[in-house]
């Protein structure tokens, strides 16, 4: 009686030892036919030992029998053991590499221990360790090689694979055993694997490239998306996602006498226009021999180009496109392309006419050349009135209102300052550090402003500027007092992508007096910034916390639920993995609950004060700090109402110890 098991490695052939072990065998195959084993990871692979499958969950603690699986899809609610009497029989020993066995999980809960869906395969020969602990039924015939692969993968300290091992499909070649009462096939195996795992999946290839023309493709839009952001920082662009408008088109090869007016009459025919105008030279104000007709469809428009192509009008045949140009939102600084242009009192027209503004090549050019005797002399230019976590404004009003506000300075002032903040900043460096100020720098400059350093206007408060550039210079790194610092700081370097001060904040998040502090606040913010392992090590500084009575953190704001919830579920299983090692070992005695003899073999009185208080203590944080410690424990010793019952505390130490060590060693993050 054989299965095949299409691993992510290969496959192997098993044959079952039916007559020797019939009701291991018929479990084993039962799960194999209602699919239990697909996709199931080998969890635990010890090198020329075993390699341990058969737990849906991955974590060495799940698994049932066929039998218990189903009675718990019945409708009739009929309670079943988890796990049968494991058949062990002398002959059958654990000699020759191959060997499959059924694992024996230890009694929990009060329930009796035995066999489950757990099942191993040795990887060596003669492993006599094994022998009369766990229960043959098998042994692989084909696919020793495919063993050997899986001896050979490389794990962590938990002997888990880093590159998942999977049961990919199951195979049963022979089953001689009829069906249970119950049992339902399921219509087709399943197609994602019943664990959450994060490790590299098996059908990924970590080495793997991609050709040439997708790796170029990948890389051409993420240097246009760069550059996008960069010309909205230098003001050439009003937001780096600005799409042209599709009711706009461009008309050019006209000729220099015709107006805007005449245009405007020719294509007024396909639509409403609302607005025509010729490009005209910034001195003279002669015509440039193009225009921009906006129509108020976008109908119009797409009719209006299929029909003045190659028209004659001036004794000149024009050519009509859809434009691409977003100069016209340039007038206001908005995210919303729905709000009009912003008229301005400001404005004196330009080449001669009032509706034509001059082209700026930086937001509050006008505005700073006024304040600044007409030219910048920094490279960052910062209004130091910017609020902590208040929202970015592409507005030129509100960014003039802002400077004149009482700033917030790093160090107290005798008095408020209205100037914006300058800092001086290196291109080289910063062209080193970020590949975002790399393709700034790397933009063509206006010939005419050679001799003047570039002015960059930026969002960020002075603080968390200061402390960014800090970090990025060659020098001593600042000193965060806060989680408020560090994630402004942090979320300055993840916009314009310095790597190497992310790295730094990284180590810093996870430091003792921040994720000891307050650990729920550190893993929000990790998950906020998809920062997995420091989110893996404040879950665990988290189990010493009860959280659905701790303080809200406004970081708690920009999570997912799935962030959340994995650290409800992590808190629950600990729980509950806790609460079921809470067990009386017979060496636990008391001299008075026992006797003085010890003729009386019953739990003394303290265990049971304990185990009530510690299950109360671990159902609210579920580690082994306080229930071991000595207040806890006279606490306990005082409750039990025996005399003797504190010394028998004291002789128990060691299996205290022992049972601290083994509610430490449960799995402890995410």
């Amino acid at each position: 009686m054989s299965v095949l098991l299409e691993t992510s490695l290969g496959d192997l052939v098993i044959d079952l030892e039916v007559d020797a072990c019939p009701k291991t065998c018929e479990n084993f195959l039962k799960l194999c036919k209602v699919y239990y084993y697909n996709l199931n990871a080998f969890f635990n692979v010890s090198k020329d030992f075993l390699a341990q499958a058969g737990d849906p969950t991955a974590t060495g603690t799940g698994g049932e029998s066929i039998w218990s699986y189903i009675a718990s899809g019945s409708p009739s609610g009929t309670e079943t053991p988890r796990y049968f009497e494991p058949e062990i029989r002398p002959k059958l020993k654990h000699t020759t590499k191959g060997t499959v066995s059924m694992a024996i999980a230890p009694a929990l809960e009060g329930y009796k221990g035995g066999c489950g869906s757990q099942f191993f395969v040795t990887l060596a020969d003669n492993i006599d360790y094994l022998d009369g602990k766990h229960a043959v039924f098998g042994h692989v015939v084909e696919g020793l090689d495919t063993l050997d692969k899986i001896n050979e993968v490389y794990t962590d300290q938990d002997g888990r694979p880093f590159k998942d091992v999977r049961i990919r499909h199951v195979v049963i070649l022979d089953d001689p055993f009829p069906d249970p009462p119950g049992l339902i096939q399921p219509p087709s195996s399943p197609t994602r694997p019943p664990d959450n795992s994060t490790r590299i999946a098996e059908d990924e290839d970590p080495l793997a490239t991609l050709p040439e023309e997708e790796e170029e493709k990948i890389r051409r839009e993420k240097a246009a998306a760069a550059s996008a952001l960069t010309l909205e920082m230098v003001g050439d662009l009003p937001f780096a996602n600005v799409r042209p408008p599709e009711n706009v088109l461009f008309v050019c090869k006209l000729n220099p006498v015709t107006r805007d007016e005449d245009l405007e009459l020719i294509f007024s025919r396909f639509g409403v226009i609302m607005s025509c105008q010729v490009i005209r030279d910034k001195r003279t104000g002669d015509s440039l021999q193009y225009a921009f007709i906006e129509f108020d469809k976008r109908e119009d428009a797409e009719q209006a180009y299929f029909k003045m192509q190659n028209v004659l009008v001036d004794d000149r045949r024009i050519w009509v496109d859809f434009s691409q140009s977003v100069a016209k939102l340039n007038t206001h600084w908005s995210n919303d392309i729905r709000r009009g242009p912003k008229s301005s009192q400001r404005s004196t027209g330009f080449g001669g006419r009032d509706d034509l503004e001059k082209t700026r090549r930086y937001r509050n050019e006008d505005d700073a050349s006024r304040r600044h005797g007409g030219h910048y002399d920094m490279v960052f230019d910062v209004s130091g009135s910017h609020a902590q976590g208040r929202k970015r404004s592409r507005s030129r009003d509100k960014y003039e209102d802002r400077v004149t506000r009482r700033k917030r300075s790093r160090s107290p002032r005798g008095s408020s300052e209205e100037e914006p903040t300058r800092y001086h900043a290196h291109r080289c460096i910063l062209a080193a550090a970020s590949p975002f100020f790399h393709d700034m720098f790397s933009l063509p400059q206006d010939p005419a402003g050679a001799h003047k350093i570039p002015v960059i206007p930026m969002s960020e408060t002075k603080s968390v500027l200061g402390v960014l550039l800090e970090f990025v210079y060659p020098i001593e790194a600042p000193h965060i007092q806060s989680l408020n610092d560090l994630v402004s700081v942090l979320g300055a370097a993840a916009k314009y992508d310095f790597a190497g001060v992310i790295a730094r904040l990284r180590k810093l998040l996870v430091a003792p007096h921040f994720v000891e502090a307050d650990p729920i606040r550190v893993y929000a913010i990790a998950s906020r910034f998809e920062l997995e392992e420091e989110a893996r090590i404040a879950s665990k500084y988290t189990l010493g916390v009860q959280i659905l009575d701790a303080p809200l953190s406004e970081d708690l704001k920009y999570i997912t639920a799935h962030s959340y919830h994995q650290l409800l579920v992590l808190h629950r299983r600990r729980v509950n993995a806790a609460i079921a090692l809470l067990k009386a070992s017979p060496d636990v005695k008391c001299m008075q609950c026992n006797g003085s003899t010890f003729s009386v073999y019953a739990i003394p009185k303290w265990w049971y004060q304990f185990e009530k208080m510690a299950k109360e203590e671990l159902s609210v944080r579920p580690t082994s700090d306080v229930i071991f410690g000595m207040g806890f424990l006279a606490q306990v010793a005082t409750a039990s109402e025996c005399q003797r019952c504190a010394g028998s505390i004291l002789d128990s130490w060691k299996f205290l110890q022992e049972l601290k060590k083994a509610i430490d060693n449960l799995p402890a993050t995410i």
